[in-house]
């Protein structure tokens, strides 16, 4: 009877190195050293008559090369992102307890008020400045005639017969009546809020800056930091 089973050491050393092959990529650790393995066994298990080309070859190795430096690459960019974050975290640490300036027509009072600007394209007459309370009380401030450009505006935190009011947030709105129009407009309202302390991006959100009063904002919606 005839034993068709084929051992020797070359066989045994093929099927060695291709569990060993196996077993990293599986695990995600295939590496240089184990390339170059398969790469050597490759060479040595060919056909003698029908050798791999010189373009194969240099393709496969191109190919691993490039899947290899992509890696790096890889590491390199979540490098670079930490630092990004630890510079913004710093650099956003710096702006607490500081004033910025927001697109948003809701400001806060802690009892003293609160400052902001209005854009006007053109100038503008009649302009009123009307800031409502939380529970429907509004106060109304007199601007009269404005230029084009950022009007500033400031409240005091009292009504007109000099009552303070008490700390919360207020909605401001701005109207008035622009060089050749008709009937009076609505204009954006940009409010002064206090940062009052900084969260790091945790669960796929961003660096995010908490506003007193008003909740968190992104350190790019930032139009000016005051003091």
């Amino acid at each position: 009877m005839i034993d068709n089973t084929i051992s020797n050491s070359l066989t045994e050393d093929l099927r060695w190195q291709e569990e060993s092959i196996v077993t990293n990529e599986v695990n995600g650790q295939m590496g240089q050293e184990d390339f170059y393995t398969l790469l050597t066994t490759q060479l040595s298990m060919q056909d003698p008559l029908n050798p791999t080309s010189n373009e194969d070859m240099i393709s496969q190795m191109t190919q691993f090369t490039m899947a290899d430096g992509i890696t790096g690459l890889g590491d390199k960019m979540d490098s670079l992102t930490a630092s990004m974050t630890s510079n913004q975290a710093l650099e956003a640490s710096s702006l607490v307890g500081r004033n910025v300036l927001l697109n948003s027509p809701m400001a806060y009072s802690d009892g003293t008020g609160f400052k902001g600007q209005v854009p006007l394209g053109s100038s503008t007459q009649n302009v009123l400045v009307e800031i409502t309370s939380s529970t429907g009380g509004s106060v109304i401030i007199p601007y009269g005639s404005q230029q084009s450009g950022l009007m500033d505006f400031e409240w005091d935190g009292k009504d007109l017969d000099g009552n303070p009011w008490p700390p919360g947030p207020y909605e401001v709105k701005v109207t008035g009546l622009p060089n050749g129009a008709t009937e009076s407009e609505s204009f954006s309202v940009l409010s002064y809020g206090n940062v009052s302390s900084v969260t790091l991006g945790q669960n796929g959100t961003g660096l995010e800056l908490n506003i007193q009063g008003l909740g968190a904002i992104r350190l790019s919606d930032i139009l000016a930091v005051g003091d």
